[in-house]
């Protein structure tokens, strides 16, 4: 043979071996220019072209290479691999048999066999050539890696970390088993000890994207919401097209609730993977805190129709049907889903919640009673006991509430939950200075992520808002629109702050029999919306210009389907109550629609709305934890309801939370009197009303009137009293 080609073939090898794939390739092409029979540089070629992304060029050099030496194992092994790439199983799997029957005890051979089996989702089979590959050679780190691959998802979970921790006991430096038994640590909720395997992954293989996905999943869980998405922005630099990554971030930033963000990155994930049901549920669950109901609904049956088993798509649509008041359609899922997982903390959580609204409370106690067996730090369970026993906690439950504020790795959110209600439990208790000490804090918490989400309250917006209202509502409109409307007496909508007793006064009317009590409906609220074109930024601005020139049709259209939509929750009673109290803002606008429907005001002293505000912990008022804001929402308020008094061609029925608990029947009757209807003695039974009750206040409903609501302001008149000095200049007149 010329003493040309060795020297090529040994300079090949050298940079074959120092990892310069393409000046290898280069030189075995040119032996093989020289010398197309060489088999062993054929197969060459080919293991470093499949190296290089091209298993189509490589299986060519393969195929060539074996039909030179058909008895060569490491050949057929290496063009099974070439065709296990390209997803040609039937071939791989001939090639990798032939293979190992020319070679039983190649471990390498029996490796990448129970990847092709792995790929193929045959788990069983790939067990058992890991194990043989381990089996010829022991210290096989990789080998170990993929039997605990297999294992997790077999679902033999010990099993997996044992072979996940031998891969890396046999390999420090091999991180991709790091990042598999940190991940595995992970989802076993043990987050500190998944963080230095995640960690020593990124260390060892910092240009592989799923490395940095992995640790921001450990950091997201301990609480690092930054650093977590430090992390997936990363991971998406080195590998744009990581979809879970997309979903990731879109999580992670909805958590911090940068929502609008958040639904960018989340809608990005689904569109480019629509078949991934988990995408479609972490764009759901946005949807739903966003109470776009209509929106979450489709993307909801996706992941069910996906995925049929997947635990958080059902666990989400009951919470939808929770959303859209089918509370025995959220009941009945629930019960299915603790069926399955009886211990689940968030399942007992939510299947509490409705069960308090359905005045089943002890049975709602042992479910959280039961969260808490479980998990002992379960922050929403904790502090649902604390805020329906109030003074009767037991001591070990405030116990285990104090220790959990202590705990340095609480989130914000979770610690201001547990904060409102020893609040709530102090204030039974009559120890209203502890009680305002942990309300400073809980408030403060609440405003500044407000704050940070970027959906704080909008004092300038709300005020030029009402401006529009007052401005275009005027009795000249209402002269024009007259007879515009559906000639309709059943809605009726009970108005005013919260707080101010909205929820006592549906109670009592929800009582007689001709009445039924809706709830909180978003209905007037996204009926103007619709009329706008939508729920952006933009669609209250084109609402006032439409209503300048409105016409019957538009306006029959809207209130034929908001007529439908009560029809859907009721349709048999003569009355229907909707008790969203921020309603009060359109007034106006459900008097173009319904000229004969009737509007109660609950009216309270401000003083103890204010406070009532302040110790509840509301989800979605982000005027409600700062001073500042407070005392502007509620100057606008008076604005408004003093405007609709002034222009209104219908009355408005004023009721006093004062008088209705010194003189429930003389308020009842009158009010009952109001809706045209006759009066029933079952309206002062309220509490025995076993209809659900969806507000902060169905504890209070669910008893006899009582009075030590009233002044309640005095409690806390020290610590509120910059903010009732303020209210009391705004409410002067």
């Amino acid at each position: 043979m010329p003493a040309g080609p060795p020297t090529l073939l040994s300079m090949a090898l050298a940079h074959h071996q120092r990892g310069e794939l393409t000046q290898a390739a280069q030189l075995y092409r040119q032996i093989i220019s020289t010398d197309p029979t060489h088999a062993e540089v054929l197969h060459l070629l080919g293991v470093v072209s499949l190296q290089l992304g091209q298993p189509g060029q490589a299986s060519q050099w393969l195929e060539r290479a074996v039909a030179l030496q058909p008895g060569c194992s490491a050949f057929h092994a290496s063009l099974g691999e070439a065709y296990r790439v390209q997803g040609q199983f039937e071939r791989a799997e001939a090639c990798f048999r032939l293979a190992l029957r020319l070679q039983p005890d190649n471990a390498e051979v029996a490796y990448n066999f129970g990847l092709l089996y792995m790929q193929q989702g045959q788990l069983a089979k790939a067990v058992e050539l890991f194990c043989q590959a381990v089996h010829h050679r022991p210290n096989f780190a990789l080998a170990y890696n993929n039997l605990g691959n297999a294992y997790r998802i077999l679902g033999h979970i010990e099993q997996a970390l044992a072979h996940f921790r031998r891969a890396v006991e046999l390999n420090p430096q091999l991180g991709l088993a790091h990042g598999n038994l940190g991940q595995l640590l992970l989802e076993c909720q043990r987050p500190h000890e998944a963080l230095r395997h995640c960690q020593e992954a990124v260390r060892l293989a910092p240009h592989l994207a799923p490395a940095h996905n992995n640790l921001g999943n450990v950091l997201r869980r301990l609480g690092r919401l930054q650093d977590a998405m430090t992390c997936y922005r990363e991971a998406l630099r080195l590998d744009p097209n990581l979809t879970v990554v997309c979903n990731n971030l879109g999580e992670v930033l909805h958590e911090q609730g940068q929502r609008d963000e958040a639904k960018h990155w989340l809608r990005q994930a689904v569109q480019r993977e629509p078949n991934n049901a988990r995408f479609h549920v972490s764009l759901a669950k946005l949807l739903l805190e966003q109470h776009d109901l209509t929106a979450a609904g489709p993307h909801l049956a996706a992941a069910r129709q996906l995925d049929p088993h997947l635990v958080e798509a059902r666990f989400l649509s009951a919470h939808l049907h929770f959303e859209q008041g089918r509370l025995a359609d959220a009941h009945a899922e629930y019960r299915a889903l603790l069926a399955q997982r009886p211990n689940d903390p968030a399942i007992n959580c939510r299947l509490a919640e409705i069960l308090l609204e359905l005045n089943q409370r002890e049975e709602a106690l042992a479910c959280l009673r039961t969260a808490l067996r479980t998990d002992p730090q379960c922050a929403p369970a904790l502090a649902q006991l604390a805020t329906q026993l109030g003074a009767q906690l037991p001591a070990e439950e405030e116990a285990a509430l104090r220790r959990l504020l202590g705990n340095p790795h609480l989130t914000d959110g979770d610690r201001a939950t547990l904060l409102f209600s020893l609040a709530q439990v102090c204030d039974a208790r009559g120890d209203y200075a502890q009680a305002a000490q942990h309300l400073a804090q809980a408030n403060q918490l609440e405003h500044l992520a407000w704050q940070r989400s970027g959906r704080g309250y909008n004092v300038a917006a709300h005020a030029h808002f009402v401006d529009r209202l007052c401005n275009v509502f005027t009795p000249a409109f209402f002269q024009r629109v007259r007879g515009l409307g559906l000639d309709s007496e059943r809605p009726v909508f009970i108005v005013g702050l919260p707080r101010s007793g909205t929820t006592l006064l549906e109670q009592v009317l929800a009582s007689h029999s001709r009445v039924f009590g809706a709830g909180e409906l978003r209905l007037a609220r996204e009926d103007f919306e619709t009329l706008g074109g939508g729920s952006d930024g933009r669609a209250e601005a084109r609402a006032f210009d439409i209503l300048q020139t409105i016409d019957a049709e538009t306006v029959q259209r809207l209130a034929r389907h908001h007529l439908d939509c009560l029809s859907a929750l009721n349709n048999t009673a003569a009355r229907v109550l909707d008790k969203m109290p921020d309603n009060y803002l359109y007034v106006g606008f459900m008097t173009l629609l319904f000229p004969r429907a009737r509007f109660l005001h609950c009216c309270r002293d401000i003083r103890d709305v204010a406070v009532s505000c302040w110790i509840t912990h509301f989800r979605d008022i982000p005027w409600s934890n700062d001073f500042d804001l407070m005392v502007s929402r509620f100057a606008q308020y008076r604005r408004v309801m003093e405007h609709w008094k002034a222009v209104l061609p219908v009355p408005i029925l004023d009721v006093h939370y004062e008088e209705m608990v010194e003189d429930l029947e003389r308020v009842a009757r009158r009010a009952v009197a109001f809706l045209g209807l006759e009066w029933e003695p079952t309206c002062l039974e309220y509490y025995r009303n076993q209809r659900p009750v969806r507000t902060a206040s169905l504890t209070q409903v669910r008893q006899p009137i009582y009075r030590r609501s009233v002044a309640r302001w005095r409690h806390y008149q020290d610590a509120l009293q910059p903010l009732f000095a303020r209210l009391a200049e705004v409410f002067a007149s």
